[in-house]
């Protein structure tokens, strides 16, 4: 049904780790960063992340994840300092207060959580395919049709995205020489076709859900499995550790 994935093929160290674990490592990341520890510790999990995405699918990738959740940390770092009005004031402006060094720190602490939750994101489907991943919701007993909607939802948008980006491609080719304010409003024929291309897909996905049986009651089995529990067990207690030294480090409580 789908020709585009998330999934960049690649040989870093994130590749060998257990797609159990790393879900698991996504789940303790998101619980880490509400936690009530330090800005330091937030900090320290966002180098550790951007230094693993680095190692493990390149410069490039990096870059496009950094490109992606720019425009919204922007806008927290803009807009969130004024909602906190207490504390050390930090810039005043004919005896208003602008911004405060409590409304600082808040706005970089949700900043730094909406990246380290997204870049989590990204590298979990970046560097695991689709079959594993789903293998290891099903392994924490989570519904069949769940994780098959999952599965769906994960192969269809960047296949949809991709088919845009190439109508995009090809009607930039014959209006180059065109101002921003005509392209913009040629956004719409561009809008239509990808449209066109997305409710084609509508039968091929008909005779996936088909082929996975869909609605059947009997018990589904799976052709892909997961490696043994020895090195998912392994690699769940390092990373359980990982975060424990790092919530001992920065906690405040």
């Amino acid at each position: 049904m789908s020709s585009a994935t998330i999934f960049f093929e690649g040989k870093g160290f994130l590749y060998r780790v257990d797609a159990r674990a790393k879900v698991i490592a996504l789940l303790i990341a998101c619980v880490f960063v509400f936690l009530p520890i330090y800005f330091s510790g937030i900090l320290t999990l966002s180098i550790l992340l951007v230094s693993l995405s680095f190692y493990s699918v390149g410069i490039k990738n990096t870059n496009n994840i950094l490109k992606a959740i720019l425009p919204m940390i922007i806008l927290v770092i803009i807009f969130s300092p004024f909602y906190e009005r207490s504390g050390t004031p930090l810039l005043i402006y004919k005896d208003n207060l602008i911004l405060t060094y409590e409304g600082l720190i808040h706005s970089l602490t949700l900043s730094l959580r909406f990246f380290s939750i997204t870049f989590a994101c990204s590298l979990l489907f970046l560097t695991t395919k689709m079959n594993a991943f789903i293998l290891a919701l099903q392994s924490f007993f989570v519904p069949y049709k769940t994780c098959l909607t999952i599965s769906l939802v994960f192969r269809t948008i960047p296949t949809i995205f991709d088919a845009f980006n190439q109508i995009s491609d090809s009607h930039s080719l014959r209006r180059s020489n065109q101002l921003k304010k005509k392209r913009l409003k040629n956004l719409f024929p561009t809008l239509t076709s990808a449209l066109v291309v997305s409710l084609k897909t509508i039968p091929s996905l008909a005779m996936a859900l088909e082929s996975r049986g869909y609605g059947l009651k009997t018990k589904r089995t799976n052709y892909h499995m997961l490696s043994s529990y020895k090195y998912f067990i392994f690699q769940t207690i390092a990373i359980i550790f990982l975060f424990m030294v790092l919530l001992l480090t920065f906690k405040k409580f």
